[in-house]
């Protein structure tokens, strides 16, 4: 695609980037905890796309990135990326295999909450002549994966010691309860009191005579009270660098980078209709919203190819665009091939969003 055209040239609807914006909030993420003990661990499943996953290394304050999946991991592996956890339970022989391949070429780690989960892997790295970093996920609160904090915790920790070919290095403990109150006052009292389970927890351990290393967690609307936490060593946030309108509700501090250009291809008196839908903008979290125009409002949206938008005393025209901002970052992101770099309305780059989807030929035993 040629550079420094205008984005206006574009064929829509496409995922846009605005640069500035961007590494503005990677750099007062990395600021932050600048003078802190707690470091950055940010998630690649926001964006899945290495040149923005490299600025965030690169503005300083981070100790690898977290990735939601296996595959993730590989395509960060193979951008040169050498400490990496995976914040999830890898199960089935194809991922396990992978996993421990790929903990043979850089530092990457995985979470564990049980025996069926560990023995598998402890197994493969045997096999591999290799010895696996886990983390022992627990449970604060979301009611997902994860073991109970205190002694059913401490209980797997004597486990994966006694369990030939894993190493234990830590406690993982994510409060996604938490993280989408949109009270600040609520949603920092519940990240407290959830993180406090996972420091006591680590405390009990410590007091068992028992190293460990690492305790990792938060997110972007909460790392800011769980950095001050004693006991916390790594922040999981994620959604900070791109944004989205939710997600801004909760984390005021970072703007929106992320949009979805799209084209007016309808118009009535006081409505619009754009050429994207649910296959181009995530909706989890509700419809999305207007940039340009905040007064307008999305009143249809769960078409696959439109949007339909109430748009009072409009001027708009046929072939027109919008900047379109989705209410879950990520999701929208994973609908994309690519994204297109802007810095205003110029085209600076176009960046591959690399870790959507599986590469099933990577798994083949």
């Amino acid at each position: 695609m040629p550079l420094e055209k205008s984005i206006f040239d574009l064929a829509t609807p496409v995922l846009l980037l605005d640069l500035s914006t961007a590494e503005r909030n990677i750099q007062q993420a990395a600021d932050y905890v600048q003078d802190k003990p707690v470091r950055l661990r940010p998630h690649f499943k926001n964006h899945k796309c290495v040149p923005l996953a490299k600025r965030q290394l690169a503005a300083g304050g981070c100790v690898g990135m977290t990735t939601a999946t296996v595959e993730e991991a590989a395509v960060l592996v193979g951008a040169g990326v050498d400490d990496i956890l995976i914040a999830n339970q890898i199960v089935g022989a194809a991922k396990i295999n992978r996993l421990v391949q790929l903990a043979n070429q850089a530092t990457v780690r995985a979470v564990v909450d049980s025996a069926d989960n560990a023995d598998p892997i402890a197994e493969a790295a045997r096999n591999s002549g290799a010895e696996f970093g886990a983390l022992v996920e627990i449970d604060i609160g979301s009611n997902r994966c994860g073991v109970a904090p205190g002694a059913s915790t401490v209980d797997m920790v004597h486990y994966l010691l006694d369990c030939q070919g894993i190493r234990f290095d830590g406690l993982h403990a994510y409060h996604g309860h938490a993280v989408n109150k949109l009270d600040a006052t609520e949603r920092e009292q519940l990240a407290r009191d959830s993180m406090q389970l996972a420091i006591d927890t680590r405390r009990q351990i410590e007091s068992a005579g028992i190293a460990c290393p690492i305790l990792s967690g938060a997110g972007a609307s909460t790392y800011r009270v769980v950095a001050e936490m004693d006991g916390v060593d790594e922040l999981q946030i994620g959604t900070y660098v791109t944004m989205d309108w939710s997600y801004k509700q909760r984390a005021p501090e970072f703007d929106l980078a992320l949009t979805v250009l799209a084209s007016v291809i309808g118009t009535r008196p006081d409505q619009l209709v754009l050429d994207v839908g649910v296959k181009g903008v995530a909706h989890e979290y509700g419809p999305p919203q207007i940039l340009d125009h905040p007064e307008f409002e999305v009143i249809r949206f769960l078409a696959e190819e439109h949007t339909v938008v109430s748009a009072p005393h409009h001027q708009l025209q046929v072939g027109d665009r919008l900047h379109v901002v989705p209410s879950h970052a990520c999701m929208t992101c994973n609908l994309h091939r690519q994204m297109v770099v802007r810095e205003g309305e110029t085209i600076r780059d176009v960046w591959p969003i690399s870790a959507r989807g599986y590469d099933l030929n990577a798994y083949e035993q």
